[in-house]
Parts: structure tokens; C-alpha cells; sequence
């Protein structure tokens, strides 16, 4: 028995028709995309967390929430972080690598506070202490009670983030954005039966300008939003009526949406910003 085994399966390998699949050796691309990721994640995970707050996270997730690029601006990899696993996140950061930035490669940073709660987060790049939310939420206008599914829940969530529409003004250009029809993240914002929750984003292209947060407290729908952008007029609709705009711009160790930079020898390019052809 044993010998007409080895016999059928050296028919089957010499066969002509039989296709034998093996891994498909790791691309320049791919190893070039791994390692600008890991660049992005070991900065966000060497920055320290301190709060008075209890149980406050300690850390951002190891894995992005989502990922991007930006050719048209010069981003060849990026990433929106968030911090805490457990109810809405506290904070959002997007890590996003300019092969030419200000004298050279840079990471550039954007920062979003999700959470009145005071903390500060530094590392060798930055040190931000915001000192308040970036979000007010609003009651949804002509939205039904939440379903006591979870699954039903998702879909009221998912059809009332398709009634928002977005724009932005940078410089004398205003620009459409669209919404990615599913959440970065899903969540409980707290402890209410039916108490539920999603984070989406609007972009421009894949670029996120706002993030968009969809709540219910076990009674009712309700949204907030908040500024990803450097944009000088950012604005939400809903329903084609205006829902949302965004706060003037106030960079600053302190405010709850800012911007940073740093250097970064990012895997691919040269000093001065030039890709490496080999």
C-alpha cells in the first residue's frame, strides 16, 4: 500500500496539468511598504503617556486603525493610530512619511483629542498636552430609536453616516471629500443597553480631513466630528444641510487638533528626498 502511495503522488508531481503553488517571493514593494509601517509604529509606541485620569490607556494600538498615501502630496506611506482598546478612543494620531519635507525626509504628525480627560503624551518627536475635546456631539436629526441588534445597530449607523457630505478650503481651492463607507472603528461609548458606537472618516482621495463619530447612548443617535486637516475652512453637511464646521486653526502643544514634524530616515529615499532606483 505504502509503495502504490509514492507511486500515485510521483504521477500527480510529474503530471503537465497539475500546478504545484508556492509563496510568491516578498517584492521590493512589499519589503519597502513593511518597513516604512515599522518606522511609523515605532515612533507612535515609544511615546509615554501620563494622566491623573484612572485606567487611562497607557499606549496607542500596536496596528493602525487605517492606512493610506498621498502621491500628489509627497506621502508615500501613512496611518491613523488610536488610543485606547476599550470604549470611544481617546485620541487620534495620523503618522504620515514626506519623502521632502521643509530640508528633507520628515514624519509628519496630526494630533485629534477625543476625551475632555487632561493628558500628556511625548516622545523624541513631540510633547502634546490638549486641554480639552475636539468633539461636541449632536443629536441626528429624523433618526430611528437603536435597535436592540448589534448587527441592525451597525446598519443605522452605517445608513446615517451616508447621509453626511464634506468639504474644505485649502488656499482658493475648495474640495470635495467622500466618506469611506465603512468604520475604522467600532465601539461601546458606555455601559446603557444599546449604547453603540463608530468612527468614520472623510478624505480627500484616501487623505483623512475629518473624523466623524456616530453614537448612541441606548436612546438615541447622535454625531460629533473633528478636524484631521490643515485646511483653512473645513465644514460637514447633512442632508445637504450644514451639520458640523471646523474650529479656527490654533497650533500649539495645548490645543485639541495640532501638527508636528520631526525627521525621519524613511526606507527608499535618499537625504535629500531622492528615491533609491536599486
Amino acid at each position: 500500500m505504502r509503495d502504490l502511495t509514492i507511486v500515485f503522488l510521483a504521477l500527480i508531481l510529474l503530471h503537465p496539468c497539475v500546478q504545484v503553488w508556492s509563496q510568491e517571493p516578498e517584492t521590493k514593494d512589499d519589503k519597502l511598504a513593511a518597513e516604512r509601517l515599522e518606522l511609523m509604529q515605532k515612533r507612535i509606541m515609544a511615546a509615554q503617556m501620563t494622566s491623573t485620569e484612572a485606567k487611562f490607556p497607557e499606549k496607542f494600538t500596536e496596528k493602525p486603525v487605517f492606512r493610506y498615501n498621498d502621491p500628489a502630496r509627497g506621502y508615500v506611506s501613512a496611518a491613523v493610530w488610536k488610543l485606547g482598546d476599550v470604549g470611544r478612543p481617546k485620541a487620534l494620531i495620523t503618522t504620515e512619511l514626506h519623502k521632502r519635507f521643509r530640508n528633507g525626509p520628515a514624519i509628519v504628525y496630526e494630533y485629534l483629542s477625543l476625551t475632555p480627560d487632561r493628558f500628556t503624551l511625548r516622545n523624541k518627536d513631540f510633547s502634546w498636552s490638549p486641554n480639552a475635546s475636539s468633539l461636541k456631539f449632536e443629536p441626528v436629526p429624523d433618526a430611528p430609536a437603536p435597535d436592540s441588534s448589534a448587527p441592525r445597530r451597525l446598519l443605522q449607523i452605517k445608513t446615517i453616516a451616508r447621509r453626511f457630505g464634506g468639504s474644505e478650503v485649502a488656499g482658493n481651492e475648495q474640495c470635495e471629500l467622500r466618506l469611506l463607507p465603512q468604520p475604522i472603528d467600532r465601539y461601546t461609548p458606555g455601559t446603557a443597553e444599546r449604547a453603540d458606537g463608530a468612527l468614520f472618516l472623510l478624505t480627500f482621495g484616501t487623505n483623512p480631513e475629518v473624523a466623524l463619530l456616530i453614537e448612541s447612548d441606548g436612546k438615541q443617535w447622535t454625531y460629533a466630528a473633528g478636524r484631521l486637516t490643515g485646511a483653512e475652512k473645513v465644514a460637514l453637511t447633512i442632508d445637504g444641510k450644514s451639520a458640523w464646521q471646523g474650529g479656527p486653526l490654533t497650533y500649539g502643544a495645548m490645543s485639541p487638533y495640532t501638527a508636528s514634524d520631526a525627521p525621519a530616515e524613511i526606507p527608499g529615499f535618499t537625504a535629500d528626498g531622492n528615491e533609491i532606483k536599486n
